[in-house]
């Protein structure tokens, strides 16, 4: 039986979860990469303690040294209203992340994490 793709497509792998928020934990930022595309992706789900409930929630996600995609206009970012993920959201197309840092903001219910310089190459 074959493993079900994650949100972002079948070549991505899950490698980073990291929280938002504490006490409780709001939601949580899932990284993956695709060695296929070279890209990235982030997708930012709500914990247990805010799962159903419509809150403002961000993903964004951007190669490090570059400036933060704007929101929710672009490839890199996805913004609204949600009760359950914001994203999945993507490194810009044609640029290879095999050798470069990622630069993660999470938010849910305006409470903002952010994770700079990981994941690199």
């Amino acid at each position: 039986m074959a493993a079900a793709a994650g949100p972002c497509g079948s070549s991505y792998r899950h490698i980073g979860h990291y929280p938002i928020g504490s006490s409780p934990v709001l939601g949580y930022m899932d990284v993956y990469w695709s060695g296929t595309t070279k890209r990235n992706c982030m997708v930012v789900n709500h914990s247990s303690a805010t799962y159903g409930i419509k809150l403002y929630t961000e993903a964004s996600i951007w190669p490090y040294g570059w400036s933060p995609p704007s929101c929710p206009s672009s490839v890199g970012c996805d913004g609204g209203m949600y009760s359950y993920y914001a994203g999945p959201v993507y490194t810009p197309a044609g640029v290879d992340m095999s050798n470069r840092c990622l630069n993660l903001k999470g938010v849910v219910d305006w409470t903002t994490a952010t994770r700079t310089r990981v994941h690199c190459g």
